[in-house]
């Protein structure tokens, strides 16, 4: 398909962003994190968070991965850069190709309109790869929830004790 090989040869100066997005469906938490990375060698920022979301997904962790990464381009008057992930469809939401189920709507909206104000490109890399910056943000988003998991436990646990 043509859209995809245009976003993807576009934009490769600057900087490059990568992202990720975890769920846990047992536990109703879901967890992303971006890279922003300066000449494919330097971190410049990491960001992870993790929250409930009881009807979320990993597909709307990876969505809302980009929209805070798009956020933090907007805060930081960065333009053009190269959203790099492991998430098969991000591009396909990101244009309108492919229409949202419900519980997806707001974030691809969302994403949307930041990428119309931010205007990357979107390069797609295969998960758990040789990539390791697309590592790093896998590891970071399943780490920010384990230690959000963790502190919820400890939290339930002191309001039984």
């Amino acid at each position: 398909m043509n859209i995809l090989k245009k976003e993807q040869d576009r934009g490769e100066r600057g900087l490059t962003i990568y992202v990720d997005g975890s769920y846990s469906q047992e536990k109703k938490v879901l967890s992303y994190a971006f890279c922003v990375v300066e000449k494919e060698k330097d971190i410049v920022y990491k960001y992870s968070k993790a929250m409930k979301l009881p009807n979320g997904s990993s597909t709307n962790a990876e969505i809302i991965a980009v929209v805070e990464a798009l956020k933090y381009c907007i805060n930081n008057n960065i333009s053009e850069p190269v959203i790099v992930h492991d998430y098969d469809e991000i591009l396909f939401f990101a244009t309108g190709y492919r229409r949202p189920p419900n519980s997806m709507r707001r974030y691809v909206k969302e994403l949307v309109r930041l990428k119309s104000i931010v205007h990357p490109s979107f390069k797609k890399v295969r998960a758990h790869d040789k990539d390791q910056f697309n590592n790093l943000v896998d590891q970071l988003s399943r780490q920010t929830m384990q230690e959000f998991i963790g502190k919820e436990i400890e939290k339930a646990e002191r309001e039984n004790a």
